[in-house]
């Protein structure tokens, strides 16, 4: 069994085992009404995380993903509230608005070569900063709260039964993104991308072009997430998605996908996603403080980063001592 797998299976049962816990400890935890709610929440996050997925595994990263939630958003609040434009034409221009913010970010990293950490940054900053000013102000310059009454556009926060669309896209969505990382040659490429680049150059892959593709999927998960957000919320704000890279990076992480890139799929992420929601709605089950959230997805991070180098290290030293061993054995038999 490959170490994914194990991988895989342990985080299950940690999900299995923490969900018994808090539904002895708080008995409305296993309601359906909080289950459907802890699904939107990891839903959420996780089409976000299916973006940031495909840049880890290029041994990128994309510190952009909340600053596109917060101006695609507004880019939405500001339609509904000064024209008379239908949702179906608006939407589709915001996630195109994702799709340009991911491209400029690939443009200036294949092009001129700037690490990515840089880039997005500076990305996060920039957009962070136009979200304030496209902001819909009132007559004293001050951020004004616009209610949503757009019924198409509130229909991206309703239910089918008793699941949220939402939850519904965010399945649907990784099972495509997981179909095309593994049966298809552009999925191909991007695990080559992140593995060795310049050995996936040498055999004919356009990197750039590959990176430049992941990137701008990344800022269409995160404008994607915008629309369905603010149909929640039912109004946007221009603080919508700030610091949400925090939760994106945890569930994709422990989801099995490591920073060095080469590694990792989808699946794992929504695993990762689930055991998150899952330790956020429980913190606040037990009535524990919200504010010990970041330091709980902090402390997860840390251990699961150590936990990988550790194994990498293990695994290159027993490997070492295989080749040793068999080389050994080759001069023997000589």
């Amino acid at each position: 069994m490959s170490v994914s797998a194990i991988r895989r299976l342990i985080l299950i049962g940690l999900l299995i085992a923490i969900g018994i816990a808090l539904s002895i400890a708080n008995p409305s935890f296993l309601t359906v009404d909080n289950l459907m709610t802890l699904l939107q929440e990891a839903s959420l996050t996780g089409i976000v995380a299916i973006g940031f997925t495909l840049i880890l595994i290029t041994a990128g990263i994309d510190m952009s993903i909340g600053a596109v939630i917060a101006i695609t958003s507004m880019i939405c609040i500001n339609f509904i509230s000064y024209t008379q434009l239908p949702a179906y034409i608006y939407i589709p221009i915001a996630l195109a608005m994702g799709c340009a913010i991911g491209w400029v970010n690939g443009f200036f990293i294949t092009h001129f070569k700037l690490p990515e950490f840089i880039v997005t940054l500076a990305t996060r900053g920039i957009l962070a900063g136009l979200a304030l000013i496209a902001a819909v102000k009132d007559s004293q310059g001050f951020v004004k709260n616009v209610f949503i009454q757009d019924e198409v556009f509130l229909a991206f926060g309703e239910t089918v039964g008793p699941v949220y669309i939402v939850t519904i896209v965010f399945f649907v969505l990784a099972f495509c993104t997981q179909f095309f990382l593994k049966r298809t040659r552009a999925g191909t490429n991007v695990y080559a991308t992140g593995a060795n680049p310049t050995a996936a150059r040498l055999s004919g892959i356009n990197t750039d072009r590959t990176l430049i593709g992941v990137y701008m999927f990344s800022g269409f998960c995160a404008a994607l997430t915008s629309i369905f957000l603010s149909a929640r919320m039912m109004t946007a704000m221009p603080e919508f998605g700030i610091g949400s890279e925090m939760d994106v990076i945890a569930s994709v992480i422990i989801g099995g996908t490591p920073f060095t890139g080469g590694v990792g799929d989808i699946w794992g992420t929504v695993i990762g996603t689930l055991f998150l929601a899952l330790i956020k709605n429980g913190i606040l089950k037990l009535g524990l403080s919200p504010y010990i959230q970041p330091i709980v997805i902090g402390g997860i991070i840390v251990v699961v980063v150590v936990l990988d180098v550790w194994y990498k290290d293990f695994a290159e030293k027993r490997a070492a001592r295989s080749a040793r061993q068999k080389q050994m054995q080759s001069k023997e038999g000589v």
